[in-house]
C-alpha cells in the first residue's frame, strides 16, 4: 500500500486586489460583450498574473474528499483523505485513503489509469476539468485543455452573474467566470469551485464541490504547495495495465 509522502506543509497568505470592470457607453450605444480573450486575461489577472502562474512548476494539495449519498439504499457517507501531486510537463497523481483501503488515479502525459493496489486499470479518457484543475499553471493552460472554446453569453448562476464559454457540443460541459470577479467559479454543471486563497502569489481554489446523482463529492483541502519537488515517476501505472 503506497503511504502518503510527507512534504513541507505551508499557506503563504498574501492578497490580490480583484476590481470589477466598468464600461464606459456613449449614450444609445450599447455595451460590446466580451471575447474570450478577454475573460481568460480577467482570469488570468484575478489570480495573480502570468508572471506569478508560470513560476508554478508543481503543485500538491492536500485535504479530504466527503462523498454524501443521502438517497442511496444504504445511505453513503464516506471521508477520504486525498493527496493531489501535480507538475509541468503535465502529470498527476491522486491519492485517495479511507478505511476501506487506498486508491490512486494517475496520468503519465500518455495514459489515464486508476488502481485499488490491484490490477491497474486505463481510463479511456483523460477529465479535462478535473486534470485542468490539477495543473499548476491552469490559469494560462486554458487552450491546452479547451481547445474548441466558444462564447455562448452572460446569465444569472446561483445569484451571481457570469460568463459562460462552452467547451464542447454539450452545454453542461460549460465553464463559468463571475461577471464581478473574473475568476472561474464553475467547470461543468456540477463542478463548483470557492473559497479562493493566494498561495505564493497565485489564488488557488481551496474548494472543490461535484454534485452527482443522489448528492455529491467535495474535494477540501487544508495545505496547497508550489514548487515543491515531486517524483515524477508517481505518475506512471505500477505493472501491467489492462
Amino acid at each position: 500500500m503506497l503511504t502518503l509522502l510527507a512534504t513541507r506543509s505551508f499557506v503563504l497568505a498574501g492578497t490580490i486586489s480583484i476590481l470589477p470592470i466598468s464600461v464606459v457607453k456613449a449614450p444609445g450605444v450599447e455595451e460590446q460583450a466580451p471575447t474570450i480573450d478577454d475573460i481568460l486575461e480577467r482570469h488570468l489577472q484575478a489570480v495573480g498574473g502570468r508572471e506569478a502562474v508560470e513560476r508554478c512548476s508543481t503543485r500538491i494539495m492536500t485535504g479530504r474528499i466527503v462523498t454524501d449519498l443521502p438517497t442511496w439504499t444504504p445511505p453513503v457517507h464516506e471521508t477520504a483523505l486525498v493527496d493531489t501531486r501535480s507538475a509541468v510537463p503535465h502529470g498527476f497523481i491522486v491519492t485517495q485513503q479511507s478505511p476501506e483501503g487506498t486508491w490512486w488515479d494517475g496520468y503519465d502525459g500518455t495514459v489515464r489509469w486508476s488502481s485499488d493496489g490491484g490490477e491497474v486499470r486505463r481510463r479511456d479518457q483523460l477529465d479535462a476539468h478535473f486534470a485542468w484543475l490539477l495543473h499548476p499553471q491552469n490559469a494560462v493552460r486554458f487552450r491546452e485543455f479547451f481547445p474548441d472554446m466558444r462564447f455562448r453569453g452572460e446569465i444569472e448562476l446561483d445569484g451571481r452573474r457570469v460568463y459562460v464559454i462552452d467547451i464542447d457540443e454539450h452545454p453542461s460541459h460549460a465553464l463559468c467566470f463571475d461577471t464581478r470577479t473574473g475568476l472561474l467559479v464553475q467547470l461543468g454543471y456540477n463542478g463548483v469551485l470557492s473559497d479562493y486563497r493566494v498561495v505564493d502569489g497565485v489564488r488557488v481554489p481551496f474548494r472543490y464541490a461535484l454534485s452527482r446523482k443522489g448528492g455529491s463529492s467535495t474535494y477540501t483541502f487544508d495545505r496547497i504547495e508550489h514548487n515543491v519537488p515531486v517524483d515524477r515517476g508517481q505518475f506512471a501505472a505500477q505493472g501491467s495495465v489492462h
